[in-house]
């Protein structure tokens, strides 16, 4: 479910950024079966699934988040932060507020851990979940390279106090 889950929603986000070849090199490297598994087995990860919980598609998937914590985390933001790495919400269910559900669980885990960030990096062409980020109270702390396939790209990383 994660991989069908991760491999539809990033595809439906980012398709049309980079070549077909470089977008399917990323989701077989980035979305593996053994990977998501090697992920789940992380004790500094968590991910979290939405479920509809009504009507004809109750139990379906609507989206998921990933959160890193100590050595999992991508980048070194110091001992007090929790990385939101992955936020994802399938196109036929965005604008219901199912990400910002997901926003305010990362930031009742960062609380519940007393930490004091959490930090993610966005794609800086992605206009959505930038201004999304923004409205969340996150600011703009750095970028670095993100490679999708043999693209390299920018994302911008942002960060908020909890």
């Amino acid at each position: 479910m994660l991989h069908k889950l991760s491999v539809e929603t990033y595809f439906d986000t980012f398709d049309g950024t980079s070549s077909d070849a470089d977008m399917r090199k990323f989701l077989e490297e980035s979305y593996a079966v053994p990977v998501l598994r090697d992920e789940l087995a992380n004790p500094d990860s968590m991910f979290f699934v939405i479920l509809l919980s009504s009507g004809a598609q109750n139990g379906t998937p609507a989206g998921y988040m990933k959160l890193n914590f100590g050595s999992a985390q991508l980048e070194d933001m110091g001992p007090g932060a929790m990385e939101l790495q992955r936020l994802y919400i399938r196109k036929a269910f965005k604008g219901c507020g199912l990400g910002t559900r997901l926003m305010n669980l990362a930031l009742q885990t960062a609380r519940e851990r007393d930490l004091d960030k959490v930090w993610l990096g966005v794609w800086e062409h992605n206009e959505p979940a930038k201004r999304f980020y923004t409205g969340k109270g996150f600011v703009r702390v750095g970028q670095h390279a993100f490679w999708q396939g043999d693209d390299k790209q920018t994302d911008y990383l942002m960060a908020r106090e909890v």
